[in-house]
């Protein structure tokens, strides 16, 4: 099957079938033709425990105590020291939510160049001309890591952001759909510090399956790409085993389902006594 008719296909099972209903409260998306409105795909993952996360939030509280000599004085000073430790809880957040903003400039910059790319038939010469002027350079040390990669393989895009689900679990984004040395191939981009293989892998194989289920298509080959933001630098990951990973996620939206169900998980046991 050829690039062409693959997205025919795409454009006939995908296109429109989903859309996203994001609260305040996390990412959900809604199945247009029921109405039906699920969970997204890392909102069921994030049930899973990541103890690095708290040991990195418990390091980022001290440095943000330390930094600052007043912090330390009003620690031990009563009525300052509520407001010291808030501050220490709260300071991951900080950089938790610039890493995030670079890693959204990178993707929404990656995905402009690919539906470039798709709309023109040329690969786009520079992908720094889709970044709207950032002044990130970690962003652009991104960025350029995923042209790097482009330019390393034999690349046919065929879609970029799509949104895949399934009703009786959850749906997300699709991050990169193309041929890769002829295969047809799952692309998912990254830009945290570390590799998280229980998530990253569980999530990709989510994709895989709900793509697979709405297309009839065969994902032969599930990829990660890990974008450093050190200049034009990546690492390849692959799924070693998507079945297996499919499988662990379908037991997490169970659990999903179990955790935030309204009804009460345990109650006294009060024998009443009959008169």
């Amino acid at each position: 099957m050829n690039a062409q008719e693959i997205k025919q296909i795409i454009a006939e099972t995908v296109t429109g079938k989903i859309e996203p209903r994001h609260t305040d409260k996390g990412h959900f998306y809604c199945f247009v033709d029921s109405g039906h409105i699920v969970s997204s795909v890392t909102g069921k993952i994030g049930i899973l425990s990541k103890p690095h996360l708290i040991t990195w939030a418990v390091k980022m509280g001290a440095l943000w105590l330390i930094e600052d000599q007043s912090r330390l004085k009003r620690l031990g000073q009563e009525e300052w020291q509520q407001a010291m430790i808030n501050g220490m809880q709260l300071a991951h957040t900080d950089t938790r939510d610039a890493a995030g903003a670079t890693g959204t400039i990178a993707h929404d910059a990656a995905e402009r160049y690919i539906n470039d790319w798709i709309a023109s038939g040329t690969m786009p010469e520079d992908i720094k001309v889709f970044a709207k002027g950032t002044p990130d350079p970690r962003a652009i040390a991104s960025m350029r890591a995923v042209e790097a990669f482009f330019h390393k393989h034999d690349i046919i895009p065929l879609a970029s952001e799509i949104l895949v689900g399934d009703k009786r679990y959850s749906a997300g984004t699709l991050d990169f759909l193309c041929l890769m040395d002829g295969n047809l191939t799952l692309i998912d981009f990254k830009t945290s510090n570390g590799v998280d293989q229980l998530s990253y892998s569980a999530q990709v194989a989510a994709y895989k399956y709900f793509f697979e289920g709405m297309t009839g298509l065969k994902i032969k080959a599930c990829k990660i790409l890990h974008l450093s933001k050190d200049y034009d630098k990546f690492t390849v990951y692959k799924v070693n085993n998507a079945g297996k990973a499919w499988r662990a996620f379908k037991h997490m939206c169970a659990v999903h389902k179990w955790m935030y169900e309204k009804d009460e998980k345990i109650s006294k046991d009060v024998k009443r006594m009959k008169i």
